[in-house]
């Protein structure tokens, strides 16, 4: 198809680059060119770039363009699982932010089903995520409410992100200086004061003592992380499988113990 298509090609990844960053009006402007190129084509391809613009639109709190996107995406007709698993999850993440309880439960039914079956580990925790914030706030229109509902999505939640590996565990536990979607966890409990701190705490001991396993055993995992150990250990295993750049880790423990300290409940 020629220079032009594996230019627009590469424009993606380094918009994804850019959004890593934090650079997020470098990562629309090479997001949006790489779009106009494969329009111009008459190319197809385009579901990885709409739904990288929806999760641009998420960090900004645009929800409505958010929306937009996402279903662009949906719509888009590549027939990639992944990426329809993508944006259906980011799209129940708008949906809890614009309040639109109602329009949750089928989105997360779709979503559940595409992530369970082909073991979307990363998208399992954002909607376990999701759905622990929804339980908490007793805004849950098909599940049960209140805080140990919620805890329980929240240790599913560090369960999955863990099994994809130990960066999006630390995401979905604290969150990322350059921004993330999901509405990590020691943020949102820090908000609600002291029944976050018993949260955090609930989540701490549960941490030291709980096991790898979500009541569900998939033999055929594809993750590295052995079912059924102390999380203590498969969190040790995690982390040694991937040093990243080398600097030092915290472990969940250290983080959530940090977070009560700082706030006044350590």
């Amino acid at each position: 198809m020629g220079d032009q298509f594996f230019l627009a090609y590469w424009k993606v990844f380094r918009g994804e680059i850019f959004i890593l960053e934090g650079n997020l009006n470098e990562a629309e402007a090479h997001i949006h060119q790489s779009l106009t190129w494969k329009r111009n084509l008459n190319c197809d391809y385009v579901t990885v770039a709409l739904d990288l613009l929806g999760r641009i639109f998420e960090l900004l709190n645009m929800w409505d363009k958010a929306e937009e996107s996402y279903h662009q995406s949906l719509n888009s007709g590549l027939g990639c699982y992944y990426l329809k698993s993508s944006s259906l999850t980011g799209l129940i993440r708008v949906k809890h932010a614009q309040g639109d309880y109602a329009a949750i439960p089928p989105l997360l039914a779709e979503a559940e089903e595409l992530a369970q079956q082909y073991e979307y580990n990363d998208h399992l925790a954002s909607l376990r995520l999701t759905q622990g914030h929804i339980a908490w706030e007793g805004n849950a229109p098909a599940w049960e409410n209140g805080f140990d509902a919620a805890l329980r999505y929240y240790q599913h939640a560090l369960i999955y992100a863990l099994r994809y590996n130990r960066f999006l565990l630390d995401e979905v536990l604290s969150g990322r200086p350059q921004g993330t979607p999901l509405g990590p966890l020691i943020p949102e409990c820090l908000k609600r004061g002291e029944e976050g701190w018993r949260m955090l705490l609930a989540l701490r001991d549960w941490w030291q003592t709980g096991t790898n396993d979500i009541g569900t055993p998939r033999p055929e995992t594809i993750s590295p992380i052995p079912e059924g150990i102390p999380l203590l250990e498969a969190e040790r295993i995690a982390r040694e499988r991937e040093p990243g750049d080398g600097s030092p880790q915290k472990g969940v423990v250290e983080q959530i113990e940090a977070a009560l300290e700082q706030a006044g409940a350590g």
